[in-house]
């Protein structure tokens, strides 16, 4: 369970650096500064690192502006700029992956008879650059973060050199002064000097460059970036990014005025106290989808997902026939339906709901009840082979975790708590097991068949509005463990 979260800026200089980092978030929402900077903003898929991103074009300037600009806007514990560089050392091959120690604005010096170097320079984040450290350690980070096939990158700690020139020549006056004055330096590129120093002069935020390897430096970029390198050095540096982010850590404990030696689990530097919940007595009433919509008879085992308010809200019924419309465009904004799917919608005395049902997809839908629950459900994956739903923990925990995350966004968040409930229905037909292992088996090993009727967890905690999003991996990582209980591994006695 991961117990680290808060808000992280990941900053890249071209659309190829951008798209491979964007691609390991979800849930993904435009958030546009003032000045007219346009920001994405999602989540770690399986956390509760927060990440907001931008392309910010080649150059120091640019890449200074917009991190201060990024820094005063968000607030982030921690900030990463990742993208491509060209190799400086032998040692270094193409797509390897640069974590750098520190950062040279090569460009500064006097010029007399001779040269003389005046850099300006910048450490890295002592807390992030260790736990990059960690992260390499592990054989296997990069399996975990990259396609399976894709080969696993050296990840060099090493100085990176930054300035205003794109270098492709194997001789040239910057190379002899690169090779002068900064004979450590491992790589070069146009960003890591003006985001680092707009880092430092924002109260030391805590700041950390990763590049990919994508040339030599040397003359022959054009045949490195038409070979595919530029997007194999983008997606180690954005896998290596992200699995940084994965891995840290809090900073430390603080005591408060309590009792001696008490600890508040706040974090320190990175993150913040884990939201807390308050458990009920007695679990809250649910109107469960069966309770809503009539079942479908060539429905297949679906999930379903809610929150429960603690109090009745009573939208009125004004409000309920303008929610019917609008859950039909929200749900395919959100990708809940697809854009060519028909779509019905329902108005009830006590509740309004968008559905869709196919015969080949099975059933998928949100809806509101007059008395502020929120419910979304889609069905469990039926890989083609074997053409029968599987209920797979870790992917499971997953969809749970992006459907509260949806259900908090399908309408302003009353300042209430609200009680999170899972059920699958109908279950009686499933199996049990990872997606891998049923793509990989035969149906006929797979098929088994669940308890009777549906399975439900009911609602046990409350959790304010406002700490869901961020708690939603704990919070679906519970359900989830709650929900296995009542399924057993085919072939195993074990409960989950």
């Amino acid at each position: 369970m991961d117990s680290s979260g808060g808000k992280i800026v990941i900053l890249t200089a071209l659309l190829l650096e951008y798209r491979a980092v964007r691609g390991r978030l979800e849930d993904l929402q435009r958030l546009d500064h003032e000045a007219g900077t346009i920001f994405e903003h999602g989540w770690i898929p399986g956390t509760s690192w927060e990440v907001y991103i931008t392309q910010v074009g080649q150059g120091n300037q640019s890449a200074a502006i917009m991190t201060e600009r990024a820094i005063r806007m968000i607030d982030p514990e921690a900030v990463f700029f990742t993208g491509i560089a060209g190799r400086l050392k032998h040692d270094l091959a193409l797509g390897d992956v640069v974590v750098a120690t520190r950062v040279f604005a090569y460009h500064g010096g006097k010029q007399e008879e001779s040269f003389k170097a005046r850099p300006e320079t910048w450490q890295a984040s002592h807390r992030l650059e260790q736990t990059a450290r960690y992260v390499a350690r592990d054989p296997q980070w990069a399996a975990q973060q990259q396609p399976s096939g894709q080969d696993e990158p050296e990840v060099h700690f090493k100085p990176i050199a930054a300035g205003e020139v794109l270098v492709n020549a194997s001789t040239s006056a910057l190379h002899d002064l690169l090779d002068e004055h900064y004979n450590g330096v491992a790589a070069i590129e146009t960003e890591g000097a003006g985001f680092s120093g707009a880092a430092s002069m924002a109260d030391q935020v805590p700041a950390l460059v990763i590049r990919g390897i994508s040339d030599r430096a040397d003359g022959s970029k054009q045949h490195t970036d038409s070979g595919g390198f530029q997007q194999v050095a983008a997606n180690n540096a954005a896998a290596m990014t992200i699995a940084v982010i994965k891995a840290l850590a809090p900073s430390r404990t603080v005591k408060t005025g309590g009792s001696a030696g008490q600890d508040t689990g706040k974090l320190g530097l990175l993150g913040a106290a884990a939201p807390a919940s308050a458990h009920l007595e007695e679990p809250l009433p649910v109107a469960w989808r069966r309770k809503l919509l009539p079942s479908w008879s060539s429905e297949g085992a679906t999930l379903e997902v809610h929150l429960v308010p603690e109090y009745s809200l009573r939208l009125p019924v004004r409000q309920m026939s303008q929610l019917k419309e609008w859950l039909v465009s929200v749900g395919r904004k959100e990708e809940v339906f697809t854009p060519s799917e028909a779509v019905a919608g329902a108005l009830e005395a006590d509740f309004v709901a968008a559905f869709a049902r196919d015969q080949r997809r099975g059933s998928v839908g949100l809806a509101i009840s007059q008395s502020g629950q929120r419910s979304c459900w889609e069905p469990l994956p039926s890989p083609s082979r074997i053409h029968i739903p599987v209920l797979d923990p870790e992917h499971t925990k997953e969809r749970v975790t992006g459907l509260l995350r949806l259900l908090l966004r399908l309408q302003d968040v009353p300042q209430t708590r609200y009680a999170p409930a899972l059920a699958i229905d109908p279950a009686e037909i499933l199996t049990v097991t990872s997606l891998e292992s049923a793509a990989n088996s035969n149906s006929a090993s797979l098929a088994r068949v669940g308890r009777s009727g549906p399975v439900q967890i009911v609602p046990q905690e409350l959790w304010d509005a406002a700490d869901i999003s961020a708690a939603a991996p704990t919070i679906a990582e519970e359900l989830t463990l709650r929900l296995m209980l009542h399924f057993r591994n085919p072939g195993d006695s074990q409960h989950f």
